[in-house]
């Protein structure tokens, strides 16, 4: 990818901040793991998405298996206007060794006012729920965001998935509402400087 496409698929970031991680490189709390979650599986590699490829559609695919698809609904019929700037990013499993991975998890950072980011459309398939890659997932996007100079990131999570959030340092903000159809909360993580 070049470093103008690069840029295309990207939101706006504030001036004078650092670049992001070479593409397929991991940041600092993301490094692959080790595992074998009955898919054969015995690394997990978090990367960027350029969107528009194989890749992105294999996401999309993702996100209607698990997040649309239970609830009667379908990816098709969601506005998908504005992903192309958005950041894609992917969890893949691949055997230690082999050159073929699948994607297993995915999720999109979208620009969300003055030094935010959205996380949206957090995906992971269901055999490796559980074992570390949404976490893994998480991660990858709050260091990105970081690097690109975003202070945090907000999130609406469904009320089953707000646990996974408060245990990654996600705050809850005001009631809880309702969106698609289930109750959800408003949740924000500020970035960089707070250890965990």
């Amino acid at each position: 990818m070049t470093e103008k496409e690069n840029r295309a698929d990207r939101p706006a970031h504030r001036a004078g901040t650092s670049a992001e991680p070479p593409a397929g490189t991991v940041p600092p709390n993301s490094q692959p793991a080790d595992a074998d979650h009955g898919l054969g599986a015995d690394v997990i590699e978090v990367r960027r998405i350029a969107f528009g490829t194989a890749e992105y559609e294999l996401a999309l695919k993702l996100r209607d298996e698990v997040l649309r698809r239970p609830l009667g609904l379908s990816i098709a019929d969601d506005d998908l206007s504005g992903e192309e700037a958005a950041l894609h990013i992917g969890a893949f499993a691949r055997r230690r060794g082999g050159a073929e991975a699948r994607l297993v998890g995915t999720l999109l950072l979208r620009a969300a006012g003055e030094g935010a980011l959205q996380m949206k459309q957090v995906a992971v398939d269901e055999a490796l729920r559980g074992t570390g890659t949404g976490r893994q997932l998480v991660r990858f996007a709050e260091a990105l965001a970081a690097r690109q100079g975003y202070g945090e990131i907000v999130l609406h999570a469904r009320e089953t998935a707000a646990p996974f959030y408060d245990k990654l340092g996600y705050a809850r903000e005001g009631e809880r509402f309702e969106e698609i159809g289930i109750p959800h909360y408003s949740m924000r993580k500020p970035l960089g400087g707070a250890p965990e």
